[in-house]
């Protein structure tokens, strides 16, 4: 009687659960890319580059400081 008891549950239960209305998920929402306008660049004159670049003073200001070697900190026992 237990068997035919639960039986009769799980098929009620089907049968209500497949008359249940179906959920629909939105679908995602793409957004378009903003249109850009076209930035036109200049390149700069060469001279420009080789007065830099060569420029003995200027690459000295300009040069990345050495650090401190942190190695000899780190040896030893401890």
């Amino acid at each position: 009687m237990k068997r035919l008891t639960t039986g009769v549950l799980i098929a009620l239960t089907m049968l209500l659960a497949s008359c249940a209305p179906k959920t629909e998920t939105p679908a995602p929402v793409v957004e378009a890319p903003a249109e850009t306008e076209a930035v036109t660049v200049s390149a700069p004159d060469a001279s420009e580059c080789l007065a830099c670049h060569t420029d003995k003073e200027r690459l000295t200001q300009n040069a990345k400081p050495e650090e401190p070697d942190h190695e000899a900190e780190s040896k030893g026992v401890g």
